[in-house]
């Protein structure tokens, strides 16, 4: 019926999201007039021509806009659409929509949020930017429990829709309006579902200290929570261990809102709309007795824990991110131990000038006198100049991206974590968009930075800041937010010389076992030939 009714809007020219939500909206606003006003035997028999003056007189073209086509079209649409089911129609419209690209959350973080509603006893909720939940919606059917439900979207068609179709549940309200400006209601709700936008940056907004629009959005929804509600939000990583204005966000946050819980998303979720990683947490006005951390995984087509810790509210509060990863990793009692050792750190940010290198494309790429550092030409912890691609550039324009002698380098995307001390050259190279380039300005050397990071511990560091699931993403931001051990600069001489003598030596070795290897496979090759040509001598009578 839906791919019906889809079919022939489509052949008329009506496609997008909302011209598909408003003539199923037409439509149904139509059935409902003749049922109450004409009888079974006259929608059989009636031309087309009274039903679209019917649907002009009874449905009006003021809130819908006029009818873009004839009474013939409007005839076939009618017939085949009046039984649509209107929430599962917006489900299936928005899950097809490629232009818009709503995000749609799994329907276990819907199961998850109601079913602490229940657990607490809660009896208002409300579910915001509805559009991002409308698959959960559809499966859970919570509507039709005892809660009073307020649907809150900025779509007028999505809210004109989901009026008509709850318009005989008493329980049930849905308001026009935005999580990114105050709201202007007087209900205060026991508990608050969202899924802010990710990555948006707001214009300068007075009421609030942030601008990111997943913060800004929690700031607008704490006024309208109850005193002993809750407010659960999916975050993506910037906003669990970013510095900044980030961080001093966190830090208040923690504060007027004390975080109850923090679980980690299964990575993969919200794909194809988004591959980083995501975090529900959940934000209540008191503070709890112990926050939750732990790890969700599907099972089943179901949200479910994998693993779950218990955390005291004061030490949480003494965090100055909430990188539960590392919490949660039963492999990184190194890294924990090494956070809690009482040895001096600093974070690489207040000890190096940290930035990413210059996007290059495809086309970018040609014959010139500026080289190119990419992935491909670190291997082993070492850069390979001889085969560096080149940009016709002037100098001055790629001037800031440029690797000196003596740069520590990462990979900051791809699937490999890669590190290197960058070379004299004798042409201008600049990084690429996959690497970071660390330029440090203190007694730190840039060899012992990246045998730190190398080991274990380091590692774990760096897997904690990356954003993304299957492929790394990492920021510089985040990177200078890593803590490095800040040895005397004497001691740092003597391990990097250790290091880089008995790397020397390794490789050594290697090399001799290599080239003993070759002569024995040559020798056995030779003996072969001989023994066939002495059986094939013998066989001729020689």
């Amino acid at each position: 019926m839906i791919e019906s009714f889809w079919n022939l809007c489509l052949l008329h020219e009506i496609h997008s999201r909302d011209q598909l939500l408003r003539e199923a909206i037409r439509v149904n606003c139509t059935r409902q007039s003749i049922e109450r006003h004409k009888t079974i035997e006259w929608e059989q028999e009636a031309s087309a021509e009274e039903l679209l003056q019917w649907m002009k007189e009874q449905v009006g073209e003021r809130e819908l806009g006029h009818f873009p086509g004839d009474r013939d079209l409007f005839r076939r649409l009618y017939h085949a659409g009046k039984e649509l089911d209107l929430l599962e129609y917006a489900l299936r419209t928005l899950q097809q929509d490629r232009i818009t690209g709503t995000l749609m959350a799994h329907p276990g973080i819907m199961e998850r949020f109601i079913e602490m509603c229940d657990q607490s006893q809660f009896s208002s909720i409300l579910i915001t930017e509805t559009e991002k939940f409308l698959q959960g919606l559809y499966e859970t059917k919570c509507y039709m429990g005892d809660l009073h439900i307020t649907f809150l979207s900025e779509n007028y068609m999505l809210c004109r829709l989901l009026k008509i179709y709850f318009e005989l549940n008493p329980r049930i309200t849905v308001i026009q309006g935005s999580i990114y400006q105050p709201l202007q209601m007087e209900e205060r709700f026991d508990a608050i579902l969202s899924i802010p936008t990710f990555g948006l940056k707001l214009q300068d907004e007075d009421e609030i200290s942030i601008r990111e629009s997943e913060g800004a959005a929690v700031s607008f929804l704490l006024p309208v929570l109850q005193e002993r509600g809750r407010l659960s939000v999916t975050f993506p990583p910037r906003m669990m261990f970013q510095g900044g204005a980030i961080a001093s966000w966190r830090q208040e946050m923690n504060i007027e809102a004390p975080v109850q819980s923090i679980y980690t998303l299964p990575d993969g979720l919200f794909r194809p709309f988004t591959s980083v990683r995501t975090y529900q947490v959940e934000f209540g006005k008191e503070s709890p007795r112990e926050v939750r951390i732990g790890r969700l995984i599907i099972r089943k087509h179901n949200l479910e824990i994998d693993r779950e810790v218990m955390i005291h509210p004061d030490q949480f509060q003494l965090w100055d991110n909430w990188r539960i990863d590392l919490l949660l990793d039963e492999d990184q009692e190194k890294l924990r131990s090494f956070q809690e050792a009482a040895m001096p750190k600093e974070k690489l940010r207040n000890m190096a000038d940290i930035f990413r290198g210059k996007a290059i494309s495809k086309q970018e790429l040609k014959t010139g006198k500026i080289r190119v550092l990419n992935i491909s030409n670190m291997d082993d912890g070492e850069v390979k100049l001889e085969g560096l691609e080149t940009i016709d550039e002037e100098e001055r324009k790629v001037k800031r991206y440029e690797v000196l002698p003596g740069d520590l380098v990462m990979t900051c995307r791809g699937t490999v974590i890669k590190l290197a001390i960058f070379p004299d050259s004798e042409e201008m190279v600049i990084a690429s968009a996959n690497i970071i380039v660390l330029r440090f300005k203190s007694n730190l050397l840039a060899q012992f930075v990246r045998l730190f990071l190398e080991s274990p511990t380091g590692m774990a560091f760096i897997q904690s800041f990356q954003r993304g699931t299957t492929v790394m993403n990492l920021n510089p931001s985040d990177v200078g937010e890593i803590e490095i051990p800040t040895l005397p600069e004497e001691k740092q001489h003597q391990l990097v010389a250790h290091y880089l003598d008995e790397k020397k030596r390794y490789k050594a070795v290697i090399l001799e076992a290599h080239v003993r290897w070759e002569q024995a496979k040559q020798e056995v090759y030779q003996r072969i030939f001989k023994e066939e040509l002495a059986n094939g001598n013998s066989e001729l009578g020689f």
